[in-house]
């Protein structure tokens, strides 16, 4: 049986898209069977997946791209789960009834957040609501620059709300926004480089936490 998997939070730029691709092309490469879903009114995980099948063609992206069906998404889920080793949602940045079903379809919510005040205090909110559904959750810490004492406060701060945090963060690096605007993620390129060993830490804790 496979894992749905949503990558949400209420702040927008939190960089959910970014992981997401980046975790199914890992997933896909390692010879699991992936899809994604794109739960977000911006689009960006379909443009991504255009620019994927532009890239490769549309038969060798070794990833589906499956429709939301907000209508019905704990039906869907439950058969798409039949269907793939992992399903990932990219979820509207926003606290709705739509990122509150998704919530509720998913095995597991992962959070990014960014390293900043504000992206913290909006992050908070959308915990709680992920605390009070019951739902296994971690903090993607992500775009993390390179000795940011901001970073250590925060975590604290996540901490004491009660929060979860990966070991694995994820670093600022132009080559996410150069590999996501041709369809591609960061292992497509190297499976040596930084960010790639970054991505692969990332998923290989993620999967971890869903045993």
């Amino acid at each position: 049986m496979g894992k749905i998997i949503s990558l949400s939070n209420q702040k927008g730029g939190s960089g959910k898209t970014t992981i997401s691709v980046n975790l199914a092309v890992l997933w896909s490469n390692s010879g699991y069977k992936v899809a994604i879903i794109d739960a977000d009114n911006q689009k960006s995980l379909t443009y991504w997946y255009k620019a994927r099948e532009n890239y490769y063609g549309s038969e060798d992206t070794g990833i589906y791209n499956e429709q939301y069906d907000s209508s019905n998404l704990y039906e869907q889920t439950r058969e798409l789960k039949k269907k793939y080793d992992f399903v990932i949602i990219d979820s509207p940045p926003s606290i709705t009834i739509e990122s509150i079903n998704i919530a509720r379809s998913s095995n597991y919510i992962f959070i990014p957040v960014q390293p900043s005040p504000v992206d913290l205090l909006a992050t908070l909110p959308f915990l709680n609501l992920v605390n009070k559904e019951k739902k296994k959750s971690t903090i993607i810490l992500n775009r993390v620059l390179p000795r940011a004492k901001l970073t250590e406060a925060m975590k604290l701060r996540l901490r004491y709300a009660g929060a979860n945090i990966a070991r694995n963060k994820i670093s600022s690096k132009i080559i996410f926004a150069e590999t996501f605007n041709v369809g591609r993620g960061v292992i497509d390129i190297s499976v040596n480089s930084r960010v790639s060993k970054e991505i692969i830490n990332l998923g290989n804790e993620i999967i971890r936490k869903l045993e």
